[in-house]
Parts: C-alpha cells; structure tokens; sequence
C-alpha cells in the first residue's frame, strides 16, 4: 500500500501495524528534511526522534479529502516539529537572568501599554525596569535571533547568548542591587547544589527565619545555620564580582 491507502486505514482503525509502517517507509523523507537542519548544532539522533514524532502528528492530522499527497503535507509538519525543539533548545541554553530580565521586560511592555493606551518607547520601557536601552535591546535581540523563521539559513552552531557586559541599571534604587550585580548573582546561585539554591532562596529572597527554613525543610534550626553558612561561602567563592 502506498501512504495514502496506509493513512487512510491508520484512519479508519487506529491500527498501530499501520503506523508503523508508515514511519518505516518515510525513513528517507525524514533524512531529506533533516538535511536543511545540517549545521543545527543537536545530534542527529535526537533530531531524527524529534522528525519521527512530526512524522506520527502529520499521520495523526492528514485530511486526504484536501486533495494534495500524504508527502506534501507531512513535510511542513516535521520541519516544524524540528524547529520547535531547536527554539526550546536554544532557550534553554540562555543563563537564568536572561530569561528573568526578559519577562520583566515583557511584563513592563504589557503594563506601560495598558497604561498608555500604545506600545511604549524604548526609552518608557528602560525606565519602567530600570534597565539601560542597550540592555534591554541586547536581550530582546537574544530572544529576537532564536525566532527560527530565518532557520536554516541563518542558524548559528552554538545559538545566541546574551552579553551580560551589556546590560546595566540606569540608577540605583534603594535596597535592590543593580541589574549588573544581579545577573553576577544568578549566574553564581547556578553554581551551587539544588539544596544550597532552596536555602539562600527560602532565607534571603523569601526572608524566611531559619526556623522557618528548618520547619519547611524538615531540619533543625542548628543544621540551616550550619549550612547557610557554608552556602553563603560557597556563594562568594563563585561570585565574578563582588556584590556583598
């Protein structure tokens, strides 16, 4: 049977013989695809599973009564499915502050907007977060440049990351650090253990006692002191620049 006649009967019985048969005969449709994603910088492996799964989508909603062949229409689908996991895999690769900074930039556009009643200026929305426009531009051109529209032609083998140099507040605020020293401490708080990340957490950001902390963690009070302590070392030791 051809793809057609195998779909239709994956249609009509939801037959997992079908559909194995049908990944197993599109094997080299789905190497042609990949072949555009060649300087992706993913095994090939993992992109191969990722174009099975478009595979199995594009089986799932193929409507023959729309008149074009089974291969026409699964294409754009698996290439889809490949660049969706390239975007989530490039966000991932993005340091934590990045992904902070550009949710308070997403928040401030949102809020200035329903306060202006129009998309606010550049220099509105440097204000609003306390952040220099050229922070706020290297940021947003991060998350710009992983949109995969342009991908494969303008795909980059390690992805973009953004320059923390370039980010800065523009004044200093009372009781908060400037954004140049957070980025310094997120990127220090993601060298320590998941365990010492919940102390300083629970005990500095959420200002909690460390009664609390050993309440919340099933400790006693003598043992957050001790490893506070040695979290907070660590923390300094880790630290690019000083802070505190």
């Amino acid at each position: 049977m051809n793809n057609e006649q195998l779909v239709a009967d994956y249609a009509a019985s939801r037959s997992a013989a079908s559909l194995d048969q049908i990944v197993r005969d599109n094997q080299r449709l789905l190497h042609h695809v990949l072949k555009r994603f060649a300087t992706a910088d993913e095994p090939y492996e993992d992109l191969l599973q990722v174009a099975n799964l478009g595979l199995i989508k594009a089986v799932q909603r193929f409507d023959p009564g729309k008149g074009v062949r089974f291969s026409t229409y699964a294409v754009p689908v698996i290439e889809g499915e490949v660049r969706h996991h390239l975007r989530d895999s490039l966000l991932l690769r993005q340091p934590r502050w990045v992904k902070r900074v550009y949710h308070q930039i997403e928040d401030a556009v949102g809020s200035l907007t329903r306060k202006l009643g129009r998309p606010p200026q550049l220099s509105e929305i440097s204000a609003e977060v306390n952040i220099s426009e050229a922070g706020i531009l290297e940021v947003l051109n991060v998350y710009a440049r992983i949109d995969l529209q342009g991908l494969p032609d303008s795909y980059a083998d390690s992805g973009p990351v953004a320059d923390p140099g370039e980010v800065h507040s523009l004044h200093l605020t009372s009781f908060s650090l400037p954004i140049e020293d957070r980025i310094a401490l997120y990127d220090a708080l993601d060298l320590l253990t998941a365990f010492q990340r919940k102390l300083i957490y629970l005990l500095f950001f959420r200002e909690f006692t460390q009664h609390e902390v050993a309440a919340a963690l099933g400790l006693t009070q003598k043992k957050v002191s001790r490893e506070s302590i040695k979290a907070l070392a660590r923390l300094k030791q880790v630290m690019t620049r000083r802070v505190f």
